[in-house]
């Protein structure tokens, strides 16, 4: 692939890994006219691919608004383009398909959220589209520079935000692998942005959900990696959303609790506590 025309629909599709319940729709955005929103998104895109920018403008105007759709249809459009960056970069294909495939995913999360087709986390999927987050192993990391203080990170320091993509569990030698993947790709595709440390912002890094998990699971391990910064920040609906894929706080009651997990979650609440944001970070593995 080392053109913008090299792709055709369902090759862009593929690569995003969209599903088939998503594709109809999809194909329609792909090759309806390209109006002067996705046309102003579109820019937004370019000049950003390969930027430092994370910032997400807000292209519209009560007059002339940009939509969602704008910005999805902009994105699939624009899918060629990153790949030609990322090939022009050697990236390997596996980890590009990897990484673009969190638009798919996004879009399937969307539809079982909201019971439709659309993203409304397409601002995420920003990071995605400027090159800037990478899916590697278990794990997805952003390279960026915090805006808040973190030991030992010196001011404009690059360091890798962590994330957690749906899909699978955390087991130690999954998340382990992934971590030394994430040295060593960034060593090498951006040596002009040298990493040491890795951070994490997440409701499952509360500090409440460790001391009320079994110390042996996944999630708790996890944590564990990470030494705590700062202070956690109440985000009473993220636990809820990532745990059941909902949005609203209402009807609780009849969300499952099947798990020991989905029991915690719910548990907290009921008991009148607010689920927060917790902040930690930990060193890279060294590269052998």
């Amino acid at each position: 692939m080392t053109s913008r025309t090299a792709l055709n629909p369902k090759q862009t599709l593929d690569v995003l890994g969209i599903a088939p319940e998503d594709r109809a729709e999809s194909i329609a955005l792909l090759e309806g006219p390209a109006t002067p929103a996705v046309e102003k998104v579109l820019a937004h895109l370019r000049s950003r691919l390969g930027s430092s920018d994370d910032s997400v403008p807000e292209l519209g105007t009560a007059e002339a608004p940009v939509t969602e759709f704008d910005w999805l249809s902009a994105m699939l459009r624009f899918s060629p383009e990153l790949l030609q960056w990322h090939r022009a970069k050697n990236i390997p294909e596996a980890v590009s398909n990897a990484t673009l495939a969190d638009f798919g995913r996004n879009m399937l999360i969307n539809r079982r959220v909201h019971n439709r087709f659309g993203m409304d986390t397409y601002k995420w999927l920003n990071h995605v589209c400027s090159g800037r987050i990478y899916q590697l192993g278990r794990l997805q990391y952003l390279i960026h520079q915090p805006v808040a203080s973190i030991p030992g990170v010196e001011a404009e320091e690059w360091i890798l935000g962590i994330h957690i993509p749906e899909g699978g569990g955390l087991g130690t030698a999954a998340v382990q692998e992934s971590l030394a993947l994430a040295a060593a790709f960034f060593a090498e595709y951006f040596p002009e942005k040298p990493v040491r440390t890795g951070n994490c912002e997440s409701w499952l890094l509360d500090p409440y959900l460790s001391t009320h998990l079994d110390p042996a699971s996944n999630i708790a391990a996890f944590a564990g990696l990470f030494t705590p910064y700062g202070e956690p920040r109440n985000e009473p609906t993220d636990a809820v959303y990532f745990t059941f894929r909902t949005r609203s706080m209402d009807n609780l009651g009849a969300l499952p609790r099947t798990t020991a997990l989905q029991q915690t979650v719910l548990n907290r609440i009921d008991a009148g506590g607010t689920w927060q944001l917790g902040f930690g970070y930990l060193s890279l593995p060294c590269r052998e």
